[in-house]
């Protein structure tokens, strides 16, 4: 069986046909996520050779802030848009909204943090959307000290209308996905460079512009050898021989098209990200924590 997504816009008319090969409805029924084909699809072949990424490239990727009642908000984490109800990201950037003094928020379908018109030429992406959260859940077990369960599932108040610009990404279900290792396999890294900590000082981004950066992922035990805190739930992914830039956002989501051509999410931005980093960065390894994501979901549903 095949089925179709149809975008349609001033960019591209274009129908999508899922293969079955990584699809089974009864996993992401059981999951309550989207299928292969209405989650995972991302036109990033749009702009080659730079780091921006085209305007309807990886449109799962979220921006996590604090609401303010009469101003822009405060950026301070990234995430990755699961379904039309979930964000996925790191449980570090929780720690903020944990005593309910600030209000958290979540942007999606940004692509210019600075303009209100995001336009590539005479290309024009909609406009992004701002949700308000009904909760969120950090992970019982979370550690800051050291940073260990890195992850938290947001659940917005509204149901998201997916679009072009806005869309989720896959999460890797079925047991081929699940049993595939990082070592020899290129992951992709998309945002503005926002830290739960900031580049500067809390709420700066790096870049007004979403970026991808592309990076290898490594053997765990290698990666194990340069940091022995490393849990097996928990990737690397990076070259420690090269300075790293500032694109992706602290929480953010390590992604890779897989042979059917959709877009899976395999890691959550956890730490040794900032600008002119060097070394290996740690990941969550989200394999590890699709029961907890299932359970999550399913108890909040």
């Amino acid at each position: 069986m095949f089925h179709y997504l149809i975008f349609i816009s001033s960019f591209i008319v274009i129908a999508v046909a899922a293969p079955t090969s990584n699809s089974s409805d009864s996993v992401w029924a059981e999951y309550k996520l989207p299928k292969p084909g209405v989650c995972g699809v991302s036109f990033s072949d749009r702009i080659r050779g730079g780091e921006k990424t085209a305007l309807n490239a990886f449109p799962w990727a979220a921006v996590l802030g604090v609401k303010y009642r009469n101003r822009e908000p405060n950026f301070m984490c990234g995430g990755s848009l699961i379904s039309d109800r979930f964000v996925l990201t790191a449980g570090h950037c929780m720690r903020r909204f944990l005593s309910g003094e600030r209000t958290l928020m979540v942007r999606l379908g940004e692509w210019d943090i600075a303009s209100e018109n995001d336009c590539i030429e005479d290309q024009c992406s909609d406009q992004p959307v701002d949700y308000d959260v009904d909760t969120f859940v950090q992970h019982e077990d979370y550690t800051s000290g050291p940073t260990h369960n890195d992850v938290a599932l947001v659940k917005l108040a509204t149901k998201v209308k997916f679009s072009e610009f806005i869309s989720p990404v896959c999460l890797p279900l079925t047991a081929t996905l699940k049993s595939k290792t990082e070592a020899g396999r290129t992951f992709t890294i998309v945002g503005w460079g926002t830290t739960e900590t900031g580049v500067e000082q809390p709420g700066y981004y790096a870049s007004r512009f979403k970026l991808k950066v592309d990076m290898p992922g490594l053997d765990w035990n290698a990666c194990y050898r340069r940091n022995p805190r490393l849990w097996n739930s928990e990737l690397c992914a990076g070259n420690d021989t090269e300075k790293q830039t500032c694109a992706g956002d602290s929480g953010g989501g390590l992604t890779i098209a897989d042979k059917d051509g959709y877009w899976y999410q395999y890691g959550i931005i956890s730490y040794g990200f900032g600008c002119g980093t060097v070394d290996f960065k740690v990941f969550v390894r989200v394999v590890s924590f699709l029961p907890w994501i299932k359970e999550t979901i399913n108890r909040l549903s």
